[in-house]
């Protein structure tokens, strides 16, 4: 088995609680891992493997998307993802707010998920 990873995509998209945020947005980042059962090591063939191009642009669409909680957004991404390719046996979706607009001072808030076939 193999991990193939998409760390720090970047989007910005209209999801929160607040309808403030479905309006006026926020900058969100995501990181992708599957776990896949592939032989690219062996015949050095995209086909062989789960593009991590492929991934990215799943988990964009889904962004593109407005819900409420970021929870909701990473479980549709991880949905995505595992309809995408047979051959992925795992997901592991982390999507982070950075600077949240709330009344307090965090970095960045978020969730990750992990979802096995």
């Amino acid at each position: 088995m193999t991990k193939v990873h998409v760390r720090g995509l970047e989007c910005y998209a209209y999801h929160g609680v607040p309808d403030e945020e479905q309006v006026i947005g926020h900058r969100y980042l995501i990181d992708i891992e599957v776990e896949v059962a592939e032989t690219a090591f062996a015949d050095d063939h995209i086909s062989g493997t789960v593009n991590y191009v492929d991934l990215a642009q799943a988990a964009l669409a889904v962004m593109k998307e407005q819900h409420r909680t970021v929870e909701h957004v990473a479980s549709r991404v991880a949905d995505a993802l595992l309809a995408l390719d047979q051959r992925i046996e795992a997901v592991t979706v982390k999507i982070e707010k950075p600077l949240p607009p709330a009344p307090i001072i965090a970095a960045a808030v978020g969730v990750t998920l992990c979802r096995r076939r």
